[in-house]
């Protein structure tokens, strides 16, 4: 039918096989009709299991295929980059994997370059497209909970080390450690909740204590690693804190870790001068106050699929040519911030962002 839009998925991990391909699939008129991976042993159990109809070991050929108008970017961190540039700059649309790269250098050139093509570029936040989130933004636009003056997050794993000896924990094919990796989620949505002020100083810590007696947390999942090698490095953090200050005066507290002996939690806490909010593993929580009395509020939202609500969202912007959820400033704010977080930490002081 001409009127399918046909995708492409570059990279066929974890993330593309437990995400991204079973959602796009699932959404009408949208074919999956390609997937492209060096791994050869992974990308034909991804072919076969998806039934997808054709599979390329070089991405480039697959952003060679005319009939093929968006692309999600699956890859290891250190691709990002080169990939999502190629994508562009063969027309396509893309959905790029966070971090939507490996410093704010390389954000800045793909950015530039999704602007001087006119083609829609997101980068893969799920968390926003929670109920929870969809809610939360709602109130915070009809300002319901007045100015938002401070915040916290953090997402603690007590062991949730992923892919160990693989790219995940080798710094220069990651970037870093839990911070560019979960910490990014909780950063987004905190940020973006917040309303994206500019940031302007950060410091940031980060700690490797679990090198010696690391376990594997089992992400990727262990089918979809097939043809993989976890036998590498672990030079990265497993613990990284940071405290952020914004231009209108905010501040943000943010910590995240893969392995650390504390009781394992993912949590968003925003203070604002009329309300407040509390979202962790227990649910949702506002705290306001209504005639002179002190109210705690638990809403009851039902559950969304995040990957279903992001791959919907991306292709409604590429169909209607709307904007993407994620704008160009909060993708540039959040890697400015993550990177200022890892500069802080080798300093060992505050720094300017």
């Amino acid at each position: 039918m001409s009127d399918v839009l046909k995708v492409g998925v570059i990279g066929a991990g974890g993330i593309a096989q437990g995400g991204h391909i079973p959602s796009f699939q699932k959404q009408p008129g949208v074919e999956v009709a390609a997937v492209a991976d060096p791994n050869e042993a992974k990308l034909g159990e991804v072919v076969r299991k998806f039934q997808i109809g054709r599979s390329y070991r070089d991405y480039r050929d697959l952003l060679k295929e005319k009939d093929i108008k968006a692309v999600s970017i699956c890859s290891p961190n250190f691709l990002h980059r080169e990939q999502a540039l190629a994508a562009l700059k063969a027309g396509k649309h893309v959905l790029c994997e966070k971090p939507v790269a490996m410093n704010t250098a390389e954000t800045e050139e793909i950015l530039a370059t999704a602007r001087e093509t006119g083609l829609k570029f997101m980068v893969g936040f799920p968390n926003r497209f929670s109920a929870t989130s969809v809610f939360l933004k709602k109130l915070v636009e009809a300002g319901q909970l007045g100015e938002i003056y401070f915040a916290r997050t953090g997402w603690i794993r007590r062991r949730g080390i992923p892919g160990l000896g693989g790219w995940f924990t080798t710094k220069s094919l990651s970037g870093g450690g839990p911070m560019i990796d979960i910490g990014v989620h909780m950063l987004d949505k905190a940020y973006w909740l917040m309303g994206a002020p500019r940031p302007v100083s950060v410091s940031g810590v980060t700690f490797q204590k679990f090198a010696e007696v690391a376990t594997d947390g089992g992400w990727p999942p262990a089918h979809t690693r097939l043809g993989d090698n976890f036998e590498g490095t672990f030079d990265v953090e497993d613990l990284a804190a940071a405290f952020v200050r914004f231009e209108n005066g905010a501040v943000l507290s943010l910590e995240v870790s893969w392995a650390a002996n504390a009781e394992a939690n993912r949590y968003w806490h925003f203070f604002g001068t009329r309300a407040g909010v509390r979202e962790d593993f227990s649910g949702l929580k506002l705290f306001g106050e209504h005639s002179g009395i002190q109210t705690d509020t638990t809403p009851s939202l039902r559950d969304t699929s995040l990957f279903d609500e992001e791959m919907k969202s991306f292709l409604e912007a590429v169909r209607k040519d709307k904007p993407v959820l994620t704008t160009p400033a909060e993708i540039l704010g959040v890697s400015r911030i993550i990177e200022g977080i890892y500069r802080s930490a080798a300093a060992g002081a505050e720094v300017k962002l």
